[in-house]
């Protein structure tokens, strides 16, 4: 029987070195990544079928052992697990994890910066912990409540619907993963390891991925480091991951593309996490800290603040 492709995907989540973690794969030989990321299939476009998605995405497989593409949110959208495991039961998964307020307040300064977020980011927390008492992302119905949100062209500078705590919430969401595949099939990195010793961790996952363990990769930049949009207002319409950008994007040479993309983005200063917002932050993670630790049999003490403190 002819194989399934994708066999493999990095889900995420978002702010958890998606984008490096695809870049050094796509240099192992015996893989082949997607050379769009963020193909949203499972999440947004899955009405669109399957022939689609080989036909936009993968076209350029060869003969390669691992077929894969990476979708940060994947990970913080309950509903999509049970989509993957009916398109591909034998789908190997991985997910790349990082302190869980450290990762929530990127994804809020990202916004900020953007320009759709105008909450501060205690604020933000409060009003995502309130969607989440109507909307935890777990039916079909409200996935497809996150695709039309997705898929809007008209935002502007609307926040919409934010998932600043969903994607931290890491012990749930693997519970959902777990519920349609088998922790065999399943690998979760941390990305301090990842930065302490990129080879190391780069063998693990070929390891899992079942291809030569012991190449090792030439190039091992580190991706997506963070840019500041110099013009906030163009954003919601220009930002990589609108329509009217990617429309853009596939009729410009790459030369054009580059310059475009350096006059819209500059190298910007991180916004500073106080000692005061991280605790504030912590309440909505600390009992996860202590599931995942339970799950994945690991120490995260390095994760946790004091009670003290």
């Amino acid at each position: 029987m002819d194989r399934i492709i994708p066999n493999f995907l990095i889900g995420g989540p978002p702010k958890g070195a998606s984008t490096s973690l695809n870049f050094y794969l796509k240099q192992h030989p015996e893989i082949f990544t997607s050379p769009v990321k963020q193909t949203r299939f499972f999440s947004v476009y899955y009405d669109k079928g399957k022939d689609y998605y080989l036909n936009t995405y993968f076209s350029g497989v060869t003969n390669q052992k691992m077929v894969g593409e990476a979708t940060p949110t994947y990970f913080l959208l309950p509903f999509v697990a049970k989509r993957i495991k009916e398109y591909n039961p034998e789908m190997k998964i991985i997910f790349c994890l990082r302190n869980p307020v450290e990762r929530t307040f990127s994804g809020w300064s990202m916004r900020v910066n953007n320009g759709t977020e105008h909450l501060s980011f205690r604020e933000a927390l409060e009003e995502n912990f309130k969607q989440r008492q109507t909307m935890k992302f777990e039916t079909e119905e409200e996935g497809k409540i996150w695709a039309e949100d997705m898929l809007r062209d008209d935002r502007l500078e609307e926040t919409g619907t934010r998932t600043y705590l969903e994607g931290s919430l890491y012990a749930n969401n693997l519970r959902h993963y777990l519920k349609q595949f088998p922790l065999s099939q399943i690998k979760v990195i941390f990305i301090d390891n990842l930065q302490k010793d990129v080879h190391g961790t780069m063998k693990e996952v070929f390891t899992f991925l079942g291809v030569d363990p012991n190449y090792q990769i030439k190039n091992t930049e580190q991706k997506n480091t963070y840019k500041k949009s110099k013009f906030k207002f163009l954003e919601p319409i220009l930002g990589k991951n609108k329509k009217f950008s990617k429309i853009l994007a596939n009729l410009m040479p790459k030369s054009i593309k580059k310059k475009v993309l350096d006059t819209m983005y500059v190298e910007g200063s991180k916004k500073k996490l106080t000692p005061e917002d991280r605790t504030f932050a912590y309440q909505y993670f600390k009992d996860e800290i202590t599931e995942l630790e339970k799950l994945l049999d690991v120490n995260l003490s390095h994760w946790k603040i004091p009670e003290n403190l």
